[in-house]
């Protein structure tokens, strides 16, 4: 099984940790494992984060989620990625209830492999199940479906501002 969790909300040695962060953790002194091949690529972070406030919450969102599929999931074998993080919890800084890329990763083995891949958080020796954004999973889907069409997302941010 392989759970997902932030930073804050993990602090336990029981479950081999990964972070998943562009920057592998500094910002929250994380000295564990990394698996920057699920690492957001800088030049579409930046845009959705200069965007932030500026564009519809969705949208903007939408524009991530397309481009995390496009330029890092899309290139992926997911078999060989669960296999790989099996038994892990991987990591990354945004609290459980909003937008991070770590729930389009949870998100991509459910529908690629069928699996659960819970949110997670580690307290007084349990590990609890936390809710996580459900629209991910059917941002993502809708990304899957353009990239297997040939087609691209349409939004530029340069005429919207």
């Amino acid at each position: 099984m392989i759970y997902t969790s932030s930073y804050q909300n993990w602090q336990s040695d029981y479950y081999t940790t990964y972070s998943i962060s562009g920057n592998r953790g500094k910002d929250a002194n994380y000295q564990g494992k990394c698996y920057p091949l699920l690492a957001p690529k800088l030049s579409f972070w930046k845009t959705w984060h200069d965007h932030i406030g500026k564009i519809p919450e969705e949208e903007n969102n939408r524009y991530y989620v397309q481009e995390y599929w496009n330029q890092v999931l899309s290139g992926l074998d997911p078999k060989r990625v669960y296999r790989t993080l099996h038994h892990s919890v991987l990591l990354c800084y945004e609290p459980p209830a909003e937008f991070c890329h770590r729930h389009i990763v949870a998100a991509w083995f459910e529908i690629m492999l069928g699996v659960s891949v819970p949110e997670v958080k580690f307290e007084n020796y349990l590990i609890e199940k936390v809710d996580r954004p459900e629209y991910v999973k059917e941002y993502l889907e809708d990304a899957m479906k353009l990239h297997h069409k040939g087609e691209r997302c349409t939004w530029n941010p340069t005429t919207i501002l």
